[in-house]
């Protein structure tokens, strides 16, 4: 009981990190940023898709995903980090549609990191259309935040490993 309080209070906060930042991120006007230089490195179009709100992120980011035996890549975001929410990673992949089962068919991964790196969670993985992956906490380790591995600590799911690559860029937002 104690544990299952403690994922759902972990991925609340994190989950209201992560809508302030979309929020932020979409309003922001688009530019080259060097460690929080400047706006973010691009800005993710706002659009619908079957009739519903979706979110498309942009930029050189990537994540792999194992999980069941199979690989999973995900593309187009990039890496923020929040010094007044105490953000070491997040990190945004793919396309966000709300309201539609299967995300539309769309690939999406979120991932959160905290700046101790004790709490950090994949809040979702969508890929061809079905979700594969549930909020779940994760261990890391690497080059926080510019690139590093994953495991599963806390699964909804199923066990898993995988791997995330800024790809150089790293926006950090005040």
């Amino acid at each position: 009981m104690k544990r299952a309080l403690l994922v759902t209070s972990i991925i609340a906060g994190l989950a209201t990190v992560v809508a302030a930042s979309c929020a932020f991120g979409a309003a922001t006007t688009s530019g080259r940023s060097g460690a929080g230089v400047g706006g973010p490195p691009c800005t993710p179009a706002v659009t619908r898709i079957q009739g519903h709100p979706a979110a498309v992120a942009c930029g050189p980011a990537t994540a792999t995903l194992r999980v069941g035996g199979k690989t999973y890549t995900f593309r187009h975001g990039f890496c923020q980090q929040s010094r007044s929410a105490g953000v070491a990673l997040q990190l945004d992949l793919g396309t966000t549609v709300v309201g539609v089962k299967g995300n539309a068919g769309r690939p999406d991964f979120a991932m959160l990191i905290s700046k101790n790196h004790t709490a950090a969670s994949v809040f979702h993985a969508d890929y061809g259309g079905r979700r594969i992956l549930g909020d779940s906490l994760i261990d890391v380790r690497g080059s926080i935040p510019a690139r590093g591995t994953f495991t599963s600590r806390v699964a909804v799911g199923g066990t898993f490993t995988g791997s995330w690559d800024c790809h150089g860029v790293v926006w950090t937002k005040p």
